[in-house]
Parts: structure tokens; sequence; C-alpha cells
């Protein structure tokens, strides 16, 4: 839909907004718009929902993580914005459906938007806009997709001058002990969890549960499920409000994928729970340890492009250091039923309404607006294909000899970057504009590399 169709659509729906909000008290709206990378890019203004629309600068599709540090390469280079353009605004409108009250906040709502280009065309760079036209898709398909995602985390004591230095290693966690599903880790720990939770429910977003991971100031929060572009929306709004309470109480929380040493304790997923629903009824259940023939096709389709999709999955350098199967972080590309070695683990119990696969190769660094656009894509063409599904693993996986996930950002680069299907399902210009940017974050570490003498070559050299 076209840009002067949306404001059309839209227009009257902001307009009521804006009134009932400023009924309800409410002065300033935070505006979010979802930048390639997938941290939320916001404003906060005076309450004013304009039906005309918002500027979005267009930098923010090529702006790279943490802009540019430590390296100072703020940019990727990006057909949306560049010396050439000159790095123009471009055009977005706010989501009525994402409109929320602060509930802890209340003189405060906040609101997400969609970005079109000048000429009124839909934005090919916009996560957000990705999700959405694949969702579409599996809807054409006569189904609803729901996803839940369960983020793990590591919450620290802030040190400011430490992090200004960017001593972030030396920071201390929050909590005295390791240990999982553990109530009094810190005196503070239950009422945190439950101002979490309070927070979030204000703002229609459910968290199942908070609870404490294996590993020093490890925690993890799983959220309820919503439809896809609802799901990706809850599980950024979730993160930024995190953050948000830990700066309000001294800390710092990270969704860095890992901060401890490779086999040390746990690194951060974001384990995808995904169903297909129609006429209210989960289609995806068939009975203890069984699948129905749509569940086993989609099932089909997202292994099939589970090689080409993987950079969506593991965007950053820092997860190839999460790559381990045997601490459940998977490697090959299978399925079984609650297999948690394997990259879809199918979950067949307690009940019907319970029936989903779980995606377990993400890290917490994702955009979840793209690995949810990978998943529903591939598995909305297993479905269109009538795939058909491979047998489950019933033993260990590292004696079999199953296809292999790239095991570096440069393989998964060079398979996304390569794909036909990401081209077709994404869009070409969309993927071509991730691929140089997951470049430009191989490229920073090269440098960084380069420009640096490591601790391994002073240990071991200097006196030798």
């Amino acid at each position: 839909m076209q840009f002067e169709e949306k404001v059309a659509e839209y227009a009257p729906k902001l307009e009521a907004l804006q009134s009932k909000l400023a009924s309800d008290g409410v002065e300033f709206i935070e505006v979010h718009t979802v930048d390639t990378s997938g941290a939320f890019r916001s404003k906060i203004a005076p309450l004013k929902l304009s039906g005309y629309g918002e500027a979005i600068n267009a930098i923010l599709y090529c702006v790279t993580h943490g802009d540019g540090q430590p390296m100072g390469d703020v940019a990727f280079a990006s057909a949306s914005a560049n010396e050439e353009n000159g790095f123009p605004n471009i055009k977005g409108i706010i989501d009525p459906a994402t409109v929320v009250q602060h509930g802890w906040k209340p003189k405060f709502a906040s609101a997400i938007t969609r970005a079109y280009m000048l000429d009124g065309a839909v934005c090919p760079f916009d996560p957000r806009g990705v999700l959405a036209e694949v969702e579409e898709r599996v809807n054409a398909l006569g189904y609803e997709a729901r996803f839940a995602l369960e983020y793990e985390f590591g919450i620290f004591h802030a040190d400011h001058d430490l992090m200004r230095a960017g001593r972030y290693r030396e920071l201390k966690p929050w909590g005295h002990s390791l240990v999982n599903y553990d109530l009094v880790r810190s005196g503070e720990y239950q009422d945190f969890a439950a101002e979490f939770i309070t927070r979030m429910k204000s703002i229609g977003i459910g968290v199942a549960s908070l609870v404490t991971e294996y590993g020093f100031g490890m925690y993890e929060y799983a959220l309820t499920p919503k439809t896809a572009l609802q799901a990706a929306d809850d599980a950024m709004r979730a993160k930024l409000h995190l953050r948000e309470l830990c700066a309000e109480r001294g800390l710092v929380a990270t969704f860095m994928t890992r901060f401890q040493p490779p086999g040390k304790e746990s690194a951060c997923g974001a384990h995808h729970h995904v169903s297909l629903w129609r006429d209210g009824k989960p289609a995806f259940a068939a009975g203890p340890n069984r699948l129905t023939p749509v569940a086993e096709k989609f099932l089909a389709g997202v292994l099939n492009r589970m090689q080409e999709t993987h950079l969506l999955f593991r965007p950053t350098v820092n997860f190839y250091r999460r790559f381990d199967r045997g601490a459940w972080s998977p490697e090959d590309v299978a399925w079984g039923f609650e297999n948690r070695t394997a990259p879809i683990r199918v979950i067949t119990t307690p009940n019907d309404g319970a029936c989903r696969l779980e995606h377990r190769a993400p890290g917490a660094d994702i955009n979840p607006y793209l690995s949810i656009a990978a998943v529903l894509a591939a598995g909305c063409e297993g479905i269109e294909k009538d795939l058909p599904l491979e047998a489950p693993v019933t033993s260990n996986l590292a004696n079999l000899d199953k296809p292999k996930l790239p095991r570096t950002l440069n393989a998964s680069i060079e398979a996304f970057a390569g794909s036909d299907f990401c081209a077709q399902a994404f869009g070409e210009a969309f993927r071509d504009n991730y691929a140089e940017s997951r470049r430009a974050e191989q490229a920073a570490f090269d440098a960084w590399q380069a420009s640096h003498i490591t601790d391994f070559e002073w240990q071991r050299y200097f006196v030798s």
C-alpha cells in the first residue's frame, strides 16, 4: 500500500487516538523507528499523532551497531542514504495499532512507524515493512502465524566511567550466584521482576516468565504469543523497557550474545516459538510426537532455507562465539521432537494449543522483524511447494552427517547475499542492503584486530 493510501486509512484513527490520549493525561509521545540492526531509534515530542506522516532520516537504514564504536564507522555504504542523494529524510507514518499509554509513566505514550520513500512507495529497507509483507503472504494462505520470543540477557551494575572508557568487561554482574531458577540471587530481584511484568502488562505485552539463567548476571524472560508483526513489536518494546528499568535502578542490561568466554556459563539466545492457526484452532497439532501435513510442509520449508537465512538469526561477529551444539546452540540443519541440540525443537505437549516449533538458532542480538520474517517466508514456501519433511533426529547429532550451518559471519553473509530466495522473499534491495550492513560489521572487526596486539601475542612471544 502506497503512502497516500496509508494516510487515508490511518489519519482518522490517529486523530481519535490523539483525542483519547490527551483526555487520559498524556503529554509526551515516544516515536520509534526500527533500524537495520534491530534497534529502536526514537524521539520524544509533545503529544502529536500526525495523520500527515513523520519525517524519518534515511540514514537509520545504514547506521552501524553502536554508531560505529570503537572504529568510528558510523554508517555503511547504502542506497538508502549516501553522498549522491545527500542523506535525505524519507516519509513515515505512525501505525495506530502500536499506540500505547505507559501505565508506569502515564504522561507518556509511544508508537512505532512504517517507512515510505519520498515518491510514496514502500521503503524497501524498513525491517518492519519487510515483516508486514511476509505476514500478508501467510495470511493469504488462510493461516494466522503466532510467535513467542524468549530472550536471554545480562544485567550488570552500571559504572558510567568504565562504560565511557569501553571497559565493559570490568562491570560487576548483578546478583551473587550463577544458579538457574533462583529467587534470591539478589534481594531486589523479585521486586524487579514484578515491576517489569507489571509495566509490560500496562502496554499489552504478556510476560510468561522471568527467571535467572545459568551464569553470573544471566537472566531470561519469555513473552506470550502474538501474531507475527505484533510479536516483533513486543520483542522490541520489551528490550527497550527492560533497559529503561535497569537504568532507573543503577543497572545496565546487555543483549550481546556472548559476554563470558566461550565454554563458560551461558550465552544469550532468543528462541522463537512459532505455530500456525486457522479458524481459531491450532494447525500444527496432531497429538504427541506427531505433526499435521501443513506443519510438516512448513517445517520442511524452514529447514530447506535455513542456511540461506542463517544470517538473520546470527547477524554479528560476537554471535559466532556462541556456536556450540553441546551448549544447545545448534550447528546442524535438523529437527527433532523435544531435541534442544537441533535448530528446530518440535513441542507437541501438554495439549494441542501448545503444539509449536521452537527455532533455537537465533541469538539475542537479532533484529526480530527479520528473524520472524525469515521463519515465515521459508515456512510459506514449504506449504506452497508441498515440500517433504525428512525424518526427525532420534540420536546424538554429533554422530550424524547432517548439513552444517555456516560457522562464520562471512560464510553466512555469502549464503544470504547469493540467495535468490532471500531476494524474492524480502526484496532484492533489502537483501543487498542487509548483506552490506553485515560486511561492514566484519570489516570493522577485521580492522580493529589488525590495529591491536592481542593478549595472546604478548603472553606467547614477549619472553620467548
